[in-house]
């Protein structure tokens, strides 16, 4: 009876050997999802690793891990490490390898003492928006010695239902996060983060208060203030500005602003001396008219909420053309955001 139980476990285990040879050394789980946005707004949020844990299908699962990014912000070199309970999330990083605009993000992964792998995020056309594409591969032999790898084939089999599960959660509500965005698709404009510094100027605020619509306020008040600069001898050192400063009741104020070349004088009427914003800027050139900005403003909201950026409370234009002496469709205007502390 002894001999029999004997042999029916070294049959038992040469078929487990023999299978397990033969099952799949390489693991690749795939998961789709359509999300009603541009490619441009997919592709900078997965991009990097600012917002990941909006969107992480692990997040929730371990509420005490830590996460730590380094590198750029995103792009290439983007790592982000995290440390969690072994049970849950364990310990490990991982790096984007490769980004391509506005189509393909390649990450490598290190789960510390359970192996490696590489993810991917594909990014296409869909019937009615973007169709995202995560992937995830991984070789179960590798680090591994014989009865390693024969244990790690068997548990490949349940990796399209374990990972498979975890992307559809993540891609369910990266869905959510993207749609919540602005809608514009931004892969046309061009965004610099820019160090501002102060100038003097002169200006002639609250433009909102009155009844007159705001074009007609701003062009009163140039008026007043470069009447004023004549009677004093004051020297224009750049072309006008537009400051917009969002009041804490979400109201905004509208100042009509003019820099100049200092100088010691008493001011008069509405015309009030001061400076110009200044600090860690976004900053986006627009050529034509006046008339046709709103779409670069509506732009410049979606491309800051997929970086993860939020609006800090003074914006201002910089009227670098003089309309006098140019066409409409040439002239250049820059657009600038104040960053919020931090960012």
């Amino acid at each position: 009876m002894l001999k029999k139980v004997l042999y029916s476990i070294v049959i038992a285990l040469f078929l487990f050997a023999v299978i397990g040879f033969f099952l799949p050394s390489e693991v690749h789980v795939e998961r789709q999802i359509e999300i009603r946005r541009p490619a441009a707004t997919v592709f900078t949020v997965v991009n990097s690793y600012r917002t990941f844990q909006s969107w992480s299908p692990w997040a929730e699962r371990d509420p005490g891990a830590s996460y730590e990014l380094s590198g750029p912000a995103s792009g290439i070199g983007a790592k982000m490490s995290w440390s969690g309970d072994p049970r849950l999330v364990g310990a490990g990083w991982q790096e984007i390898t490769q980004s391509d605009p506005y189509s393909l993000v390649r990450m490598h992964l290190d789960f510390d003492q359970q192996g490696a792998a590489d993810s991917y995020f594909q990014i296409g056309e869909g019937t009615n928006g973007t169709l995202v594409t995560w992937g995830f591969d991984t070789d179960l032999l590798e680090g591994q010695n014989w009865f390693g790898g024969l244990l790690a084939r068997y548990f490949g089999l349940f990796f399209d239902r374990w990972i498979g599960t975890d992307y559809e959660m993540g891609l369910a509500k990266l869905k959510t996060l993207v749609e919540s965005m602005p809608l514009a698709d931004f892969s046309d404009l061009e965004v610099e983060v820019v160090e501002v510094e102060p100038v003097d100027i002169l200006y002639v605020k609250n433009l909102t208060d009155g009844s007159a619509d705001l074009d007609t306020g701003l062009a009163a008040a140039y008026r007043e203030i470069t009447t004023f600069m004549a009677e004093n001898e004051i020297e224009m050192a750049a072309q006008p500005m537009a400051i917009t400063r969002i009041r804490a009741n979400r109201g905004f104020d509208v100042e009509a602003a003019i820099p100049v070349l200092a100088k010691e004088v008493e001011p008069s009427g509405r015309v009030m001396k001061g400076q110009s914003p200044a600090g860690r800027a976004l900053r986006v050139v627009h050529r034509g008219s006046y008339d046709s900005m709103a779409p670069d403003y509506d732009k410049l909201a979606a491309w800051m909420a997929a970086h993860g950026l939020a609006e800090g409370s003074v914006s201002w234009e910089h009227y670098i053309s003089n309309p006098a002496e140019t066409p409409d469709e040439e002239l250049v205007t820059h657009i600038y955001f104040l960053l919020e502390h931090g960012q």
